[in-house]
């Protein structure tokens, strides 16, 4: 397969990733506190029993755990990608700068999935069950880990972008084709089959 193809397809696959995960954990707690306000009417009665502040409780928390499971899983087929990618461009040889980039993005994914993610998801299972008014420090290191794993993201994205402009830049005639020796017949025109 061509080498710009392929690393696009990587690329988009990890991008729709990407952008699919966020989108799932951010309705996730939505859906959650929609379902605790509106439950179905055959749960009413046993979520009437508990109250509704716990009920609440309790779809959040299974919501967090959904979220949390799926960033774990996330991460790691976003290392797969970005590997994938990153060793590909690095045996073809094909950009030194989008190699260099997507090292760097592979290097923010490992930080991420194994320093950020088990940090944040701890934090989160403390915070689990407690008034809003309680363990203000807490909240605070938690909302400072948030912010850090948006930054990291937001980072990689623009990693990621980087290499989708470089792939798009240098086009089909890159330097992998020109170290071959491989040109287009028709601007060869010492070859014997063009017309003069």
């Amino acid at each position: 397969m061509h080498t710009r193809r392929l690393i696009t397809f990587l690329l988009g696959a990890w991008y729709a990733l990407t952008l699919g995960v966020a989108a799932f954990t951010s309705a996730g707690a939505a859906v959650a506190g929609r379902v605790s306000k509106a439950p179905p009417p055959e749960a009413s009665r046993a979520l009437w029993v508990v109250g509704e502040d716990m009920s609440s409780q309790l779809f959040l928390f299974v919501a967090s755990e959904i979220n949390r499971n799926a960033l774990e899983y996330f991460g790691l087929v976003e290392l797969a990608l970005l590997f994938a990618m990153s060793t590909f461009l690095l045996i073809q040889n094909y950009s030194k700068a989008a190699t260099v980039l997507a090292g760097i993005l592979l290097l923010a994914a490992l930080a991420s999935h194994f320093l950020i993610v088990p940090q944040m998801v701890a934090q989160g299972r403390v915070l689990d069950f407690r008034a809003a008014g309680t363990m203000m420090p807490e909240r605070a290191n938690f909302s400072e880990i948030q912010y850090l794993f948006a930054g990291v993201i937001l980072f990689r994205l623009l990693c990621g972008t980087w290499v989708g402009g470089l792939m798009l830049y240098r086009g089909p005639n890159s330097r992998i084709y020109r170290r071959q020796g491989q040109r287009d017949a028709v601007d060869d025109t010492k070859d014997s089959h063009v017309d003069r």
